[in-house]
């Protein structure tokens, strides 16, 4: 069984090394469902464009070799953000082998506009798969879940207007998708927010706060 976690800090000033502390730790806790790879999505550095470019750390095996990895990783550990989404993933290899390529999370396209980590099968992926690579998109992984993530980039692409919010993108490919799923979302163009939704299997959401939340109220 697959584990899914994020962790978003919101105008909390961290570093990048307490973001992917958090991330690690939350994977840990669910090491007990069972699981072959590992992997993160974080904040890395800004590009050309001004976009802040989503960083991704897999590793195939425990969660113990992921944080060796993040550990040595080049990104600069001390970097405060005020936000911040990480989102991470323990893979229990149903749609191809345990590998780095088939670890979540999973991205749109090399720039990784958007990723997404997944629990659950997709049971119309190869419907959704061939369509998309009929419009372009090339897969280079075995999962269902890369379906998810180009199908986020093709609805994003056809927004010419760019009118839609990351919410709305999100319905438009939930709507679209079959099975019983639960699925994180993080993108560039949508920084330091973080689309979460579930259809049969659990999700569960936590928020802390310093005082009463008046969303709640």
């Amino acid at each position: 069984m697959c584990g899914i976690f994020a962790y978003l800090n919101h105008l909390v000033p961290v570093d990048r090394k307490h973001v992917m502390d958090v991330l690690i730790k939350g994977l840990q806790r669910l090491e007990y469902r069972g699981y072959d790879s590992a992997g993160i999505g974080i904040d890395g550095d800004f590009n050309d464009d001004g976009l802040l470019v989503t960083r991704l750390l897999k590793a195939q095996g425990k969660v113990s070799k992921l944080k060796e990895l993040c550990d040595n990783d080049d990104l600069d550990k001390e970097e405060i953000f005020h936000c911040h989404l990480g989102i991470a993933h323990t893979r229990w290899a149903t749609h191809g082998e345990p590998s780095e390529v088939n670890c979540h999370p999973q991205p749109s396209n090399p720039l990784v506009e958007f990723c997404v980590v997944h629990n659950g099968i997709i049971t119309n992926y190869r419907e959704l798969k061939t369509f998309l690579e009929a419009k372009g998109h090339v897969f280079v992984s075995e999962t269902d879940t890369e379906v998810i993530a180009k199908l986020l980039q093709h609805v994003y692409d056809l927004d010419t207007k760019k009118q839609m919010s990351f919410r709305e993108i999100a319905e438009n490919v939930v709507s679209q998708l079959e099975g019983a799923f639960a699925v994180v979302i993080k993108s560039v163009h949508f920084p330091n927010e973080a689309v979460a939704c579930r259809r049969g299997s659990p999700l569960l959401i936590g928020i802390k706060a310093s005082g009463e939340l008046g969303t709640l109220k």
